[in-house]
């Protein structure tokens, strides 16, 4: 037997890598992926055999076409065996490790090895980061098990606005839980490889501290309930290196978050249930709402950079699969907990903001081509790399199928040549003969089907469990929702085709995207915004069409749906970004999910504070004020002490504190922070000595002398004081 690995940056050993039983989970994946083979080879034989049939022969433009077909009808078929599979065996069966089956209530009252919950944030709302950290620490405490765990937000925030708010935030939320030393605040000078950068200098700075580290995004809550099984999961199961949840999405207010959220809400289980059904112990990490064994993740999950430079070198963007990939290679068991209920998120709000977030994933995804073939990674991890690729992939592959057929069509009409079509290849061993347009029909039938069996499975659930419908708020608003989510769908799919064709040959050009903070809230699309998002679609929709109608009027037809949409994607985009028709649907109960209708405890305190606008900045910040942060570190005593406290006074804090800093100090006192940008208010705000002696000037110049702004500002604070 091998012994422990004593653990380099802590007092935690690494476990040598377990032996899984594999062919309980082998037998599960060769009845999913051997019926994903046999639905996508009958699809293949059909559409191969019409090609045949109408051109006689395979020429180059046929076997592209039968290619992309065989690609994009195989991740149709794989998706409805995952749905299948969680329909039919997942959700009866369960996965070996269960939080229904595998805990006993002594496992959750056992000691447990130090938790740390870690919020790494990038520029978001301070307000609402705080307020989710503050109720799932209060729902740790109603456990009982609120002692075992620790909290850091891991701030990567460049924005003085937000950094400023941050620590005040931190330490109104320490002073209002008496949770100094439980929760923790640090910010970091240099935004070195993001997201995973923040959380590898964070465990070289505390890791050894702690045995398990629960990782959430700025959006993330999770019941305390659920947190203390995951840990207790952990303790009972010592080869598990990773436990990720499957999220629900919570608080959209727009028509697009909301059909997001319902189709999320209402498939997700089937899927999820799908997915565990074959991964099994060799699942996947999606970057948040999941617990890690420390040991094993700082040990083996060190992210290589990739050969070239960005886009598809450098940095690895989507660092959640591969430090998956690397533990699962390292012989930790990786587990999805399913059936978890309380485990939240938020998605995007708007069509553009969702094209932006795809962008990111994209050029992350496709990065991931490079380890695809790397020695010892797991074939389960592989498969996880491959599908997140292809995912992708199918956008452009789906525009190349419709361009393809529509430069097929005016190749006949312009050379005035017609098809003859060849004796169908499969006619003998049919039951029926059917023509050449019957067998185009049954392809088309059958995708159709493959493409809407998982919602009537989803609403097969329901109708047989009357208590599940009645969480949708009934089988009539539970139906109703499912139409207006297929008809929303139908409608953006080409959209989003067309987004990520463009992204794509983008980063086929080289062009690397941006990793900036993401728009939470339903605030709206402007008219500007979505011109500028969907001109260039809206533009190629129209063309396009016309195009197959001059061509031949039946093409013209078959593309309306598919480019009709693309021509109205601005005023759809707008419309469908805005959060009051999506209020209006919440109150005819459409698209409604059940953490709507009946508001778990953590987002409900979160929803009633907010709303209340009591909150761990409201004593001494006005939300939505213009320059608020830097206006109040240098009028407001209490937060100008908190903020050079935190900053200190000496070392790489200072380092920026040079003449040039100054002189935009001075500005700032003459002129107002109005004056200047986001870049020298960063430098002023990163210099402790300067906002001090700023601090200063302001409250000791009279006050006629002083500026307007400051003026108001020293105005504001008296009568808040």
């Amino acid at each position: 037997m091998n012994e422990a690995i004593p653990h380099p940056t802590g007092p935690h050993p690494v476990l040598p890598p377990p032996a899984v039983r594999t062919g309980g989970w082998r037998f599960r994946r060769a009845l999913v992926f051997g019926a994903t083979v046999l639905i996508t080879a009958s699809g293949g034989l059909f559409m191969g055999d019409l090609l045949w049939r109408l051109y006689g022969s395979f020429n180059g433009a046929s076997v592209v076409l039968l290619g992309i077909f065989l690609v994009l009808f195989g991740l149709l078929a794989f998706g409805v065996m995952t749905a299948v599979s969680g329909f039919f065996i997942g959700g009866a069966g369960g996965p070996r490790i269960n939080l229904a089956t595998g805990l006993v209530a002594a496992d959750l009252e056992r000691p447990f090895g130090a938790t740390v919950v870690v919020y790494p944030v990038f520029n978001e709302n301070p307000v609402e980061i705080f307020e989710r950290l503050r109720s799932v620490y209060r729902s740790l405490e109603r456990t009982g098990r609120g002692d075992d765990y620790e909290f850091f937000v891991l701030s990567d925030s460049t924005d003085p606005e937000n950094w400023i708010q941050e620590e005040f935030a931190w330490l109104q939320l320490c002073r209002e839980l008496k949770a100094t030393g439980r929760i923790h605040y640090r910010r970091r000078l240099e935004n070195t490889d993001k997201k995973a950068g923040n959380i590898s200098e964070f465990l070289e700075a505390w890791g050894g501290r702690y045995q398990y580290m629960v990782v959430m995004d700025a959006d993330s809550v999770m019941s305390g309930e659920d947190l203390v099984r995951m840990t207790a999961l952990m303790e009972k199961h010592p080869r598990v290196g990773l436990l990720q949840t499957a999220p629900r999405l919570a608080n959209a207010d727009s028509v697009h978050g909301r059909v997001q959220q319902f189709a999320f809400r209402l498939l997700g289980d089937m899927f999820t249930a799908g997915l565990n059904f074959w991964q099994g112990p060799s699942g996947n990490y999606w970057g948040h709402n999941a617990i890690i064994r420390l040991a094993p993740f700082a040990e083996f999950c060190a992210l290589p950079d990739l050969p070239g430079k960005e886009p598809f070198g450098g940095k690895i963007l989507s660092h959640d699969f591969v430090e998956a990939a690397l533990m699962r290679k390292a012989g930790w068991e990786i587990w999805l907990l399913w059936d978890l209920e309380g485990s939240w998120e938020e998605g995007p709000q708007s069509l553009v903001d969702s094209a932006k977030r795809d962008r990111r994933w994209l050029q992350g995804n496709l990065q991931h081509t490079w380890l695809l073939f790397a020695g010892g990674i797991h074939p389960v991890s592989r498969l996880h790399l491959f599908l997140g690729i292809v995912g992708y992939l199918s956008s452009p592959l789906w525009f190349l199928f419709l361009l393809i057929n529509t430069l097929i069509v005016f190749n006949q009409v312009f050379t005035g040549l017609t098809l003859v079509p060849a004796e169908s290849a499969l006619g003998s061993y049919l039951p029926l003969t059917l023509s050449a347009n019957q067998q185009g029909l049954v392809i088309f039938g059958a995708t159709l089907l493959l493409l809407f069996l998982p919602k009537i499975l989803a609403l097969l659930q329901c109708l047989f469990d009357w208590r599940r419908a009645r969480r949708f708020g009934g089988i009539p608003a539970l139906v109703g929702g499912l139409v207006l989510e297929t008809v929303y769908s139908a409608l953006v799919a080409p959209v989003v085709m067309l987004f990520h064709t463009k992204f794509f040959f983008w980063l086929l050009m080289g062009r690397k995207v941006e990793w900036g903070a993401q728009q939470r809230g339903a605030v709206g699309t402007t008219w500007r915004e979505a011109w500028a998002a969907h001109r260039g679609q809206t533009a190629l929709g129209a063309l396009w069409l016309v195009a197959a109608f001059l061509i031949e009027p039946v093409l013209g037809f078959w593309l309306l749906p598919v480019f009709g949409p693309v021509v109205l994607a601005i005023p759809l985009s707008v419309w469908s970004s805005r959060p009051g028709p999506g209020t209006r649907l919440r109150q005819a109960h459409l698209l409604a999910t059940p953490e709507e209708l009946e508001p778990p405890a953590e987002l409900r305190e979160i929803h009633g504070r907010i709303g209340r606008g009591v909150t761990v900045l409201s004593e001494r910040f006005e939300p939505g004020a213009a320059f608020e942060g830097i206006t109040r570190v240098i009028v407001d005593p209490y937060v100008n002490a908190v903020h050079v406290t935190l900053m200190g006074k000496s070392g790489k804090q200072g380092a920026g504190c040079d003449d040039g800093t100054a002189l935009l100090g001075e500005r700032l006192v003459v002129e107002g922070p109005g004056a200047l940008d986001l870049e020298a208010l960063r430098r002023i705000a990163g210099c402790p000595d300067l906002v001090m002696d700023l601090h200063r000037r302001v409250w000791l110049t009279p006050f006629a002398e002083l500026a307007p702004w400051w003026q108001h500002a020293i105005e504001r604070y008296r009568a808040g004081v």
